[in-house]
């Protein structure tokens, strides 16, 4: 049983900038790079072991193996048609546009998909950085359709100010955007349903405007779905979000930091600062900033040495 490494899968979308080689150092072969995909087993985008014992085996493949999936994903995800998670850096060089993911029964009924709830922990950001999330507080459900259809989401949409180590929390129906000059890790349901609501009058790749999916989006937005929002800079281990979806806890290791397996939930790593190694009976692996990796639900003991901040994720 070894701790699982995988290939990323580039996205390079035209909001995209250079902080995911410039900052997180990964092996980015463009000028720009807007999304890597760090684990994911979804059709858009499926990840690669390169562990070499079992080099180019892709997560999916893993997954769907029902001999080894309680060993290395645990007990939770028995009957799980697919694996539950999707977890990505994101540099947003300019705005991504405005949009809501639906939940797991409209997704499931028109798309036969999963919903798209999500979460971002902001690894780095230009002073005076925002983000979008939600509506205005004075807007009512039943004003949603006439805002959007009459041109009018851009001057009703509620900015919130952010910085370095803040958490957001988006439940499907939350109308949301990252704006630009932002570094995030996206932890989110294994779902890549987005509904575009307003692309601030730009045009794509291809000199046309990008699609727009306003009718599907007026279906899903939801004015009293709870976004959250904690600040984490100066809290060295907390619990981020605890969700029927995902669980998220932030943890600052000097020296090290001994821990053991769940037999019930994988635990998904992202590191998010400093360098360090893991070690465990049989094996040692070096990390660094902007290394994600999976600990199998059997590994058993294992210990992460050296300074460094990182995110832990497991399922509920």
């Amino acid at each position: 049983m070894e701790v699982l490494f995988f290939e990323p899968v580039y996205k390079d979308y035209i909001w995209g900038g250079t902080r995911l080689k410039d900052y997180l150092k990964k092996n980015v072969q463009t000028p720009t790079v807007a999304e890597s995909w760090e684990i994911s087993s979804n059709e858009d985008g499926i990840s690669k072991i390169r562990n070499p014992a079992m080099r180019n085996i892709t997560l999916k493949e893993l997954f769907e193996n029902k001999d080894e999936r309680i060993n290395i994903f645990g007990t939770k995800t028995e009957n799980m048609e697919k694996f539950p998670l999707l977890i990505k850096f994101i540099d947003a060089k300019n705005n991504l546009s405005v949009q809501v993911h639906p939940n797991n029964e409209y997704a499931k009924k028109y798309e036969k998909d999963t919903g798209k709830t999500e979460m971002w922990y902001i690894i780095d950001c230009d002073p005076n950085a925002q983000i979008i999330c939600g509506l205005k507080e004075n807007i009512k459900q039943k004003n949603v359709e006439e805002i959007i259809r009459n041109n009018q989401i851009k001057e009703n949409l509620n900015y919130v100010n952010i910085q370095k180590g803040d958490v957001v929390y988006i439940p499907a129906g939350t109308i949301h955007a990252i704006l630009g000059n932002t570094l995030i890790c996206e932890i989110q349901q294994n779902s890549n349903l987005t509904y575009r609501v307003y692309d601030w009058d730009r045009v794509g790749k291809d000199g046309r405007p990008r699609s727009l999916h306003i009718d599907k989006a007026i279906d899903v937005i939801d004015v009293n779905a709870k976004s959250v929002i904690k600040h984490s800079k100066d809290q060295e281990n907390m619990q981020l979000i605890k969700t029927q979806f995902f669980n998220v806890q932030k943890l600052k290791i000097e020296e090290k930091y001994n821990d053991v397996s769940s037999k019930e939930s994988f635990f998904a790593i992202n590191v998010i600062e400093g360098t360090g190694r893991i070690e465990t009976i049989e094996h040692q692996y070096e990390v660094k900033k902007g290394d994600t990796f999976l600990i199998p639900a059997k590994l058993g003991n294992y210990c992460i040495k050296g300074n460094l901040e990182i995110l832990k994720t497991s399922i509920d």
